[in-house]
């Protein structure tokens, strides 16, 4: 069903929530994971961070921070970005709140 007929439904009613608007923005989705909004806290305050510096600070083990980072960045809450490097080796990656 469309926005369109979903609001016609709506005006259509003699109802209190027929003043209903739809708005086309999407909110994000929930965080259901305990881990991940202890990451989102501490990235939020402290600010960009590597998976290490999460780590230490958290005490959570990098591999869960993996999937954790992952579900933030998808869910729209972290973004990731590469530090620019003048010499040979892998490039840090850095971990922002939106």
């Amino acid at each position: 069903m469309s926005s369109n007929q979903i609001m016609k439904t709506i005006e259509g009613r003699d109802h209190p929530s027929s003043k209903l608007t739809i708005s086309r923005k999407k909110a994000r989705p929930a965080i259901v994971h305990e881990i991940d909004r202890k990451i989102l806290k501490v990235v939020q305050t402290e600010g960009p961070l590597t998976r290490s510096r999460l780590s230490s600070i958290t005490g959570i083990p990098r591999s869960t921070l993996y999937d954790s980072l992952w579900r933030l960045i998808v869910k729209g809450y972290v973004k990731d970005y590469s530090e620019d490097r003048k010499h040979r080796g892998r490039p840090r990656t850095y971990f922002a709140a939106i």
